[in-house]
């Protein structure tokens, strides 16, 4: 969980603030009430805006703003001038902390969705039981510009793009729920994972694919699916792949947390003295 807590840290502001409920009951001192409770929602609303898109000072902006993050970030209120502002988002989590270097061959071949290779004889003896797991990135098409378009980490040439907007289409004959990604019905067979486990498996009818003649083309075997479903390429990733290949890049942390402390510290701090001014008619 990454967490923001909302309390005061002026001394003398403190003091004040934490002995009203003492000496007058907590039911008095409304107006400091009101700005505390306003200052948990403002912390709120600002963490949310940055998970949205909107810029904090003394940090870098959100790469992919995420409704879902900001969903997340919720208030809990501890006592009456104490609250914290939370998310237990994973997501948070690796930005709010990084995330090292990762071999992907050492995890993605042994998951739920991985796959085994058939066993086969050869003459150097039986071959195949290969740990696998078939990765699909999906692109997006050039603009005007024959530029990439927003939330595309790839997209298509628009020399290539020519060919490809013309293939043959391809279909899923699954039935897919769009929220889960889980299927639930339409044509699919069942295939054992690495593990041994039964997993269902979606049939597909093949229609062209983009040849480039290299296969370590990006675009290299590219398929266009039906029914308005995108441009796709498939990678496979295996026990056997090359050492060098199928490394995440090490992401350095980016401290939102600490550049949205000090963002709304005085205004908070501000608005809690107003309240004290208020309340006792100083």
């Amino acid at each position: 969980m990454i967490k923001i807590d909302v309390d005061v840290d002026s001394g003398l502001l403190q003091e004040l603030v934490y002995r009203l409920p003492a000496i007058f009951g907590e039911k008095v001192a409304p107006a400091t009430q009101a700005a505390f409770q306003e200052s948990a929602r403002y912390v709120q609303s600002m963490w949310k805006g940055w998970a949205m898109g909107s810029p904090i000072n003394g940090v870098q902006d959100i790469k992919k703003p995420n409704s879902k993050l900001a969903a997340s970030i919720k208030i809990r209120k501890h006592g009456v001038f104490d609250a914290e502002i939370y998310t237990e988002s994973p997501y948070m989590q690796r930005i709010q902390e990084g995330t090292p270097r990762l071999d992907m061959k050492e995890t993605y071949p042994y998951g739920r969705k991985s796959r085994v290779s058939k066993i086969r004889k050869t003459k150097e003896g039986e071959k195949g039981g290969v740990p696998y797991l078939i990765i699909p990135f999906r692109w997006g098409t050039p603009n005007q510009e024959g530029k990439g378009r927003a939330h595309f980490a790839n997209f298509i040439e628009t020399e290539a793009f020519k060919t490809i907007r013309k293939m043959k289409t391809s279909k899923r004959l699954a039935e897919v729920d769009k929220k889960t990604g889980e299927i639930t019905g339409g044509i699919t067979h069942m295939e054992k994972n690495y593990s041994g486990e039964d997993i269902e498996r979606s049939d597909y009818e093949w229609g062209s694919r983009h040849d480039t003649g290299n296969t370590e083309d990006h675009e290299s075997g590219m398929v266009r699916m039906s029914g308005g479903g995108g441009y796709w390429t498939f990678r496979i990733i295996s026990r056997d792949s090359p050492a060098n290949k199928w490394w995440k890049k090490a992401v350095p942390a980016v401290d939102v947390v600490g550049a949205l402390e000090s963002e709304v510290r005085p205004k908070i701090e501000d608005a809690i003295q107003a309240g004290l001014e208020a309340d006792l008619d100083i």
